[in-house]
């Protein structure tokens, strides 16, 4: 069985170049609010499991430069468990766990998803330089 710690996410082109990019002062973003490009993606997955948001992914696919391992050696022990804690919960079992292949696809639909749903935020109204946007859209907006 693989270790779950060591897939690789997936991620579009058009939301790495529209979403991850933008966000992520690693490589310069406009907004400079994820130092690294996984917490964008952290972000992206968790938008995607509150609005229940989940899209396949479509090509062109992204470079694939982190996994759970990556997140918890940059400080982000606590995102890949609740990452992993979404997933069990949308399936409502254990058991995706027994096919961690499965649970990643899982999380990066959701995230795929949430990326859509940010990218659709982001034409409706207008995005300060800061982090207060995020902040709104993860603690702020009443979910159904």
């Amino acid at each position: 069985m693989e270790n779950i710690f060591e897939i690789k996410f997936s991620f579009e082109q058009n939301v790495k170049d529209n979403v991850i990019l933008k966000f992520s002062n690693k490589q310069g973003g406009a907004y400079n609010v994820f130092s690294y490009h996984w917490q964008c993606f952290v972000w992206a997955a968790v938008v995607g499991f509150i609005h229940n948001e989940r899209r396949p992914l479509q090509s062109p696919i992204a470079d694939r430069p982190f996994s759970l391992n990556t997140m918890c050696n940059s400080g982000g022990e606590k995102d890949a468990e609740a990452l992993l804690c979404m997933c069990i919960a949308k399936v409502g079992s254990l058991d995706i766990m027994k096919e961690p292949t499965k649970a990643i696809d899982l999380i990066n639909e959701y995230a795929n998803g949430g990326f859509y749903y940010i990218m659709k935020m982001m034409q409706d109204q207008s995005i300060t330089n800061d982090l207060e946007w995020v902040k709104q859209e993860i603690f702020m907006r009443k979910f159904i």
